[in-house]
């Protein structure tokens, strides 16, 4: 017992007097740790960058290192890679955000939206040209004579036209119309029987869509020799004709004359071929029929009465359209 004690009191007369022979030294301190790197975006794309108004771009992103991704224009947080289809309506800048302890980075990928222009305001319908002839110029024979007067007439679209023929007596046709079903040009007709000689004008002014005038086309008629027949009144039978083909159509023409005598006469076509030459005779002054016909597929054309002798005299044309079905 008295042993321990002892060993007790020396252990602790040690522990009193260590402290002055010993120097006991404060550890350094623990090193700050190192900071964390910063997010590192890999990629942030749109594909296509141009798009057209209601069309697509896809965004196109990969990150890495990063606890938090997010894009706005509200998409909101995505994953550390990915896609996304975008619409929209205006050029669009898409932001990109990726975090971590260690900071917040960001990147941008634009989607341009190309409008396209307006479609230009539609041209409104017009006549643009408008141009007269005359056939013939120019006759010098026995009267009456048929004077033929064309104009041409060109519109930009499809709409209706109308006008008038004048002319230099200051007599004028009544209002006509044509119809353009597209852009392009149309020729119109008209004819004038003069019995005396006379020269002068006719012109064609438009009234509608808008106004224009033609050129004046001249005539000069000379009229000399005996004139037997006074006037060709001239018809066709059927006019318009939609059926089987072929078709017949008849022509017939009232030849009036001033006194006795004989005509001889032909009639004349729209495809260039002409009948024999006919004649007929009268006893006194009066009016005949005479008549022919024509065998025709579908399409249009016309015939016309040409007087030979005595004189010379020709007819309007008196035109017909056949159409045909099976």
């Amino acid at each position: 017992m008295k042993k321990i004690v002892f060993l007790s009191l020396s252990l602790l007369l040690l522990l009193i007097l260590i402290p002055g022979c010993f120097t006991f030294q404060t550890p350094p301190p623990t090193a700050t740790p190192p900071v964390g790197t910063a997010p590192v975006i890999v990629v942030f794309s749109s594909n296509p960058s141009t798009i057209n108004s209601g069309g697509t771009s896809t965004l196109l992103w990969n990150v890495t290192g990063a606890n938090s991704v997010s894009i706005d224009q509200g998409i909101g947080q995505v994953d550390a890679a990915g896609t996304r289809v975008v619409s929209p309506y205006t050029s669009t800048v898409y932001t990109l955000s990726a975090s971590n302890s260690a900071g917040t980075v960001t990147s941008s990928a634009v989607a341009t939206v190309y409008s396209a222009p307006p479609p230009p305001a539609p041209i409104p319908f017009s006549v643009t040209g408008v141009t007269a002839n005359t056939d013939p110029a120019t006759f010098t024979g026995a009267c009456p004579k048929t004077f033929t007067f064309s104009a041409a007439i060109t519109a930009n679209g499809p709409g209706t036209v109308t006008y008038r023929w004048e002319r230099s007596d200051g007599g004028s046709s009544d209002v006509q119309s044509i119809t353009f079903n597209a852009a392009g040009t149309k020729t119109i007709m008209l004819q004038w029987e003069l019995s005396t000689s006379s020269s002068g004008w006719y012109r064609v002014h438009v009234l509608t869509p808008n106004n224009a005038v033609s050129n004046q086309a001249y005539y000069t008629l000379n009229c000399s020799g005996a004139s037997l027949v006074t006037g060709i009144v001239i018809g066709v039978d059927p006019n318009t004709y939609t059926g089987a083909c072929p078709a017949t159509v008849n022509f017939w023409a009232t030849i009036t004359t001033s006194g006795p005598g004989t005509v001889t006469y032909t009639w004349e076509r729209s495809d260039g071929g002409t009948a024999p030459v006919q004649s007929i005779t009268f006893a006194a002054a009066g009016a005949q029929m005479v008549n022919t016909t024509w065998l025709r597929g579908g399409g249009t054309g016309w015939q016309r009465l040409h007087v030979l002798t005595p004189g010379d005299a020709v007819s309007n044309q008196i035109g017909f359209t056949i159409t045909c079905t099976p």
